[in-house]
């Protein structure tokens, strides 16, 4: 074979290798979880759990130790919130117990004896991931810390968290209260399911009621990379001694939205350096593009040019082409009822005698025929 004729015959052979399942049914794309999709080992992370999860297509893309049980700090206000969304009216007003103002840690600065809006109550706890409004939401709706942290218990058997217990609505180090990485993805992509929880995590800055004395609060989103990583949607951080920094976030870029979960992390902030390095990972270094790899169908288009060979075009619009990293795909344009695309010029050109091809497979060997330089062209 001509050495010129390399590349060509290369694109022959994939073009007819994407037709294939045209002739019978629109292109797909089948996406298997073993399959993979990836150009080298997964990037090195300081935490001792994570979890990287690509939901459009439903695929894990790369874990460690992600089944392993460890102390969760306050990533468990997930559950307490999506609770209160479920359970509760933000219209609710709640009156503020002296257990719930006396929990410590991080606190919004309930005062006891006030009353405050559930709604403000789930941003203080979400937002600025107030223990003190945690205690608040689990009292109002479970009517007893026991009872909602009984209800929170139920709703992650519910979710198939398997290896998830919780003691308290906030995260505070406690015995037994425990999860693992790939249950709070879980629980963080449900949460992130509904409207009301993914508008209140995306937040940047929330005004909480002044105290019965007038004294003004106000709180910034523990989830500093918002304002510094492009296209991080959410969700909530964690630290406490026990469990270090723990951190479930979420991040779309191209329609194409990604879950990175990390459980103890080492050193200043990096929790969320651990995140970005995933994050950068799968959205610029694997080079998957949701249309293709969720399987979107597109229609084959089939043009016919006498007497020249059956010339099957996919519709998908990707260049595929062989780069250092293997082959890779630019995104594809959008699927539709578009007009025939004009052909190439070969087409218009290519003459054969001999009567056209009738099958896939002749025609497959017509174009390496003329390739190898067995057939004239």
């Amino acid at each position: 074979m001509r050495r010129s004729s390399w590349p060509t015959a290369i694109a022959v052979v994939t073009t007819f290798a994407l037709a294939l399942p045209a002739a019978a049914a629109p292109l797909t794309f089948p996406i298997r979880s073993e399959d993979g999709f990836f150009q080298g080992e997964p990037p090195q992370v300081t935490a001792v759990s994570w979890i990287l999860y690509d939901e459009t297509s439903d695929m894990v893309l790369a874990s460690w130790d992600a089944d392993t049980r460890r102390p969760m700090a306050s990533i468990t206000k997930i559950m307490t919130v999506m609770l209160a969304i479920e359970e509760g009216e933000m219209s609710d007003q709640v009156t503020i117990s002296q257990e719930a103002a006396d929990t410590g840690a991080q606190e919004i600065g309930l005062v006891a004896g006030e009353t405050v809006t559930l709604g403000a109550l789930v941003k203080a706890a979400l937002l600025h991931s107030g223990n003190d409004a945690a205690v608040a939401i689990a009292e109002h709706i479970g009517g007893s810390l026991e009872a909602f942290v009984a209800m929170m218990n139920e709703r992650a058997a519910e979710l198939g968290m398997e290896n998830t217990h919780f003691v308290n609505p906030h995260g505070l180090d406690r015995p037994g209260h425990y999860s693992s990485a790939r249950d709070m993805l879980i629980v963080g992509r449900q949460a992130m399911s509904m409207p009301e929880f993914a508008e209140i995590a995306r937040a940047r800055v929330m005004v909480f009621p002044d105290t019965p004395d007038g004294t003004p609060r106000s709180a910034t989103n523990t989830n500093r990379i918002l304002n510094s990583y492009a296209g991080v949607l959410g969700v909530k951080t964690g630290e406490t001694p026990n469990a270090g920094l723990t951190y479930v976030g979420a991040a779309e870029r191209d329609g194409r939205r990604l879950f990175a979960v990390v459980f103890r992390s080492v050193g200043q902030r990096a929790h969320f350096a651990d995140a970005i390095t995933l994050f950068d990972w799968a959205f610029d270094g694997l080079r998957i593009h949701g249309s293709l790899i969720a399987g979107i169908p597109y229609q084959p288009v089939i043009a016919r040019v006498e007497p020249a060979p059956l010339l099957l075009e996919a519709g998908v619009e990707a260049l595929l082409h062989v780069s250092a990293q293997g082959i890779t795909a630019d995104p594809p344009g959008p699927p539709g009822d578009g007009p025939i695309p004009e052909l190439p010029a070969a087409a218009d050109t290519i003459r054969h005698p001999d009567p056209a091809p009738d099958s896939l497979i002749s025609t497959m060997a017509y174009w390496l025929g003329l390739l190898t330089g067995e057939l004239d062209d």
